[in-house]
């Protein structure tokens, strides 16, 4: 009974550690290759692991690979892959090119907060006072790490922290627009894959310019490593084993080691690409997380649904 206890939250732990060290790993090809290039080459080895997943999970539960659309519509399908992969995906990479690893990290971890008050806005659920004050608290957060490292080069610095806060609001609300089509039947490993397949287009798209000015030969073993990385394990089978860990410990639990990526995102940083991390972003990152863990578990509460006869109550 131990060991079956202890399998998800080892399990988690891989998670937490794929998806801290995917920081400081992606950067490795973006040494020798532009952000779109990078994006589309990590995508295509993420289409062929998660088409594996969601056919092999589709199958086990006897549903069509297309119950995604059924739940969500077409264009609603279409809409959450734009934003969800592309939209997302083209801040994240641009943003994790011109920041450091753990920067990007830290300023990541705030999407949390994003879906709180995006759900809140949408009606989903409302914002208590703790609620905002963790999000205020996320917030102050932020500030810390974007003014803690004045030796940045300013430029690049600026126009990635920007990238990687709409990375975070996007996913933010990416999130929230999701829940409804998966509370209809669709999974997130289906959402996920279809999402990749509606975007694979735009991803093209935006790598083919960059196409004759790649060396490709300069790719080496650590480049290809990094891509298999990323696309196979961080957007693959760390996804997976995130989605099963919902279903057998709950929600609640599992998103309690989410807390712990941007900390292994920093250390990444530091022992991959010997980054250095001065003390107001140390404090910033925990604020960061302080504050999302006080949304999370204290901050929220569901909205009220008036019950009418159809949901088996009958007004007298």
């Amino acid at each position: 009974m131990r060991r079956a206890l202890l399998a998800p939250e080892a399990g988690l732990l891989a998670v937490v550690l794929v998806w801290g060290v995917n920081f400081a790993v992606i950067k490795v090809p973006l040494e020798v290759a532009p952000p779109f290039t990078v994006n589309a080459l990590r995508f295509a080895v993420s289409l062929v692991v998660l088409g594996a997943l969601h056919l092999r999970q589709s199958r086990s539960r006897g549903v069509s690979p297309l119950v995604t659309f059924q739940a969500g519509g077409v264009w609603g399908v279409v809409g959450l892959g734009l934003l969800g992969i592309l939209i997302y995906q083209v801040a994240f990479i641009l943003g994790v090119d011109r920041v450091s690893a753990g920067t990007a990290a830290l300023l990541i971890a705030t999407s949390p907060a994003w879906t709180a008050l995006t759900a809140h806005l949408l009606k989903q659920e409302r914002l208590l006072a703790l609620g905002w004050a963790g999000f205020a608290a996320s917030l102050g957060g932020v500030v810390l790490v974007v003014v803690g490292n004045p030796a940045a080069a300013l430029e690049g610095e600026r126009s990635g922290l920007v990238l990687m806060l709409a990375a975070a609001l996007a996913w933010g609300v990416y999130t929230t627009l999701a829940r409804p089509v998966l509370d209809r039947g669709a999974t997130p490993t289906g959402l996920t894959f279809w999402g990749i397949v509606v975007s694979a287009p735009g991803l093209l798209a935006l790598a083919a310019p960059e196409a004759a000015s790649v060396d490709w030969g300069a790719f080496d073993v650590w480049d290809v490593a990094a891509l298999l990385f990323s696309g196979g394990l961080s957007t693959g089978l760390a996804y997976a084993i995130w989605n099963t860990s919902v279903q057998t410990v709950g929600a609640s639990k599992t998103a309690a080691f989410s807390n712990l990526v941007p900390v292994v995102g920093v250390v990444a940083g530091v022992v991959i690409w010997g980054e250095r991390v001065t003390l107001p972003q140390v404090v910033g990152g925990a604020l960061i997380v302080v504050g999302v863990i006080v949304v999370r578990r204290f901050g929220i509460a569901p909205v009220a649904r008036p019950q009418g006869p159809a949901d088996g109550v009958r007004r007298r």
